[in-house]
């Protein structure tokens, strides 16, 4: 990563948190406060663009859960924009793998998105937990679904950019379902939006053109956040890791990734074509990784079937042998 982008990026990254969440004021908006049709109940996530509760929505009578943008009133226009944004990317999207949107709207200055309420917990929070990291087989067939779900939204032109195990809820059967396109960019416009490396995502999941700079998206940023994802179940940790945001950031561009099978908790059972997939993933150059998320659920499904992948060995695998 060059010098100059280092030191332009370094204060937008300085409030930034290990996970990528900017920090923020408290929002005015307590649980137990009515807004509008809404009742607050208790809050269940928050992130640099808002902060999220479960609630009862009155009209219907049902639980859903409500996005509330930070800053109200006083939030800036393209802080505006890109939690609108968010909305618009994912409610376009019919997929069961993709929390839906009930309404979107404005209450007492504030911009609120109410979503499907998803009964269960985040990836991020479910590894955490000791002895609950998933096998091998498990983790590449919940990988399999999640790329299966990325194309979905790739094929109606919207890119997440944000893709970490927080944004990935697993719902009460046990199945995974994205959530938080606050990073999403229809593939159609020519944004301005998100050129600052504090609204470009998460530096341990980030890919190595986004990093580097503003540029365009394509869906092989995706595909590397698939693969970071990736990496993070079968390794138990992400591929790069370090001491500042800007420490993270420096390896995503300048280092290769070892192979998961190498990290010191690894699963024994990652093999070597589980490496081969995932540091695919994870290649620098963008046309080196698979070219769909499509045909990267197409090689995980093949090694579930114990068969030969299309995928060649990546970089950093290839000059270890």
């Amino acid at each position: 990563m060059c010098p100059r982008c280092l030191l332009g990026l370094g204060a937008s990254l300085k409030a930034a948190t290990s996970d990528g969440v900017d920090a923020v004021p408290e929002p005015a908006t307590a649980p137990g406060r009515q807004f509008g049709d809404y009742e607050l109940l208790n809050e269940i996530a928050r992130g640099g663009m808002g902060v999220v509760y479960r609630a009862r929505q009155k009209s219907l009578n049902r639980v859903v859960a409500i996005k509330l943008l930070l800053g109200g009133e006083w939030a800036s226009a393209e802080f505006v924009q890109r939690f609108l944004a968010e909305a618009e990317a994912a409610a376009r999207l019919d997929h069961p793998g993709i929390v839906p949107i009930h309404e979107i709207g404005v209450h007492e200055g504030r911009h609120f998105i109410a979503m499907k309420f998803v009964d269960g917990e985040s990836l991020a929070t479910k590894i955490s937990k000791p002895g609950s990291r998933p096998t091998p087989h498990d983790a590449a067939g919940l990988l399999a679904k999640l790329a299966r779900t990325v194309h979905y939204a790739h094929q109606r032109g919207v890119l997440h950019r944000d893709l970490k195990p927080a944004n990935v809820l697993i719902d009460a059967r046990g199945e995974p379902v994205l959530t938080d396109f606050g990073l999403a960019k229809l593939l159609e416009r020519d944004g301005q939006l998100t050129r600052t490396l504090s609204v470009l995502g998460t530096p341990a999941y980030i890919a190595p053109e986004m990093a580097a700079g503003p540029g365009e998206s394509t869906t092989a940023a995706d595909v590397y956040g698939l693969g970071a994802i990736f990496y993070e179940l079968l390794a138990g940790r992400p591929p790069f890791a370090g001491g500042t945001p800007l420490e993270v950031l420096r390896q995503v561009t300048d280092t290769e990734a070892t192979a998961p099978s190498a990290s010191v908790v690894a699963n024994h059972l990652v093999d070597r074509d589980l490496d081969t997939i995932c540091l695919k993933c994870l290649e620098k150059d963008p046309a080196r990784r698979y070219g769909s998320a499509e045909a990267l659920a197409d090689d995980l499904e093949r090694w579930l079937r114990s068969e030969p992948l299309l995928a060649l060995p990546s970089g950093a695998l290839e000059r270890a042998g």
